[in-house]
């Protein structure tokens, strides 16, 4: 599959010519990481929290993208801005990607961070920013937060974006007063039920199996349809 757009998050759409959905190789991955690192040494050698990069037990939220309902409206992405109030000039927390399959069909695909199992962003941040929380919630604590983009480094969807604040990413909308479990802004303001919310159980179940979870080694809270 091609990538029309060239951006990191191009990684997600492999294999979608024979599955229909993502099929994301674990050693794929590894290397985009090892390769992230190669620049700066410093990086693998930041410490681990275990707590915030391991599996946690219980329920995992996440999303359900229905690929052939996406029509890049960009209601989820002004909705994912307005409500969190992302400066103009940083990219949303939430981006439409299209991607072009081997048949020449385009579609659509909307993501933001992945709320990984095993997320490499908490495991790689010095300053034990990142934890992952009640639901597999992946949060930055602000205060925190050093700026040094290790974050971006290892995330194999180069989901992190940085204001003056820090580090920034979708946290389902915590902080703009959803709680959770509720849908976030973007899922409310999707039209064609494109973006869908809730456990990855309940939504590969709603499917009938038949969406597919993304499959890499950071274990991403994310499936297609």
């Amino acid at each position: 599959m091609r990538d029309d757009t060239g951006i990191p998050r191009r990684t997600l759409l492999q294999g979608a010519a024979v599955l229909g959905a993502t099929a994301l190789a674990g050693g794929a991955v590894g290397a985009t990481r090892k390769a992230a690192f190669a620049e700066d040494g410093k990086a693998g050698a930041a410490p681990q929290d275990a707590e915030a990069a391991t599996s946690q037990g219980g329920m995992q939220y996440g999303f359900l993208v229905r690929m052939s309902n996406c029509v890049n409206c960009q209601q989820c992405v002004e909705a994912c801005r307005k409500a969190n109030g992302t400066p103009e000039d940083v990219p949303a927390r939430r981006a439409v990607t299209p991607y072009t399959t081997a048949n020449g069909q385009k579609v659509y695909v909307s993501t933001s961070c992945m709320h990984c199992e095993d997320p490499a962003c908490a495991t790689v941040c010095p300053a034990r920013a990142i934890t992952k929380g009640e639901g597999g919630v992946v949060t930055v604590d602000h205060d925190r937060c050093i700026g040094c983009k290790y974050c971006y480094q290892a995330c194999p969807f180069g989901v992190p974006h940085y204001t003056s604040a820090g580090m920034d990413k979708c946290d389902l909308c915590l902080e703009a007063g959803v709680a959770l479990g509720e849908a976030p802004n973007c899922v409310q303001a999707c039209k064609f039920r494109a973006l869908h919310f809730g456990t990855i159980d309940e939504l590969v179940a709603g499917s009938g199996g038949r969406a597919k979870k993304i499959e890499a080694s950071t274990g991403p809270s994310y499936v297609l349809l």
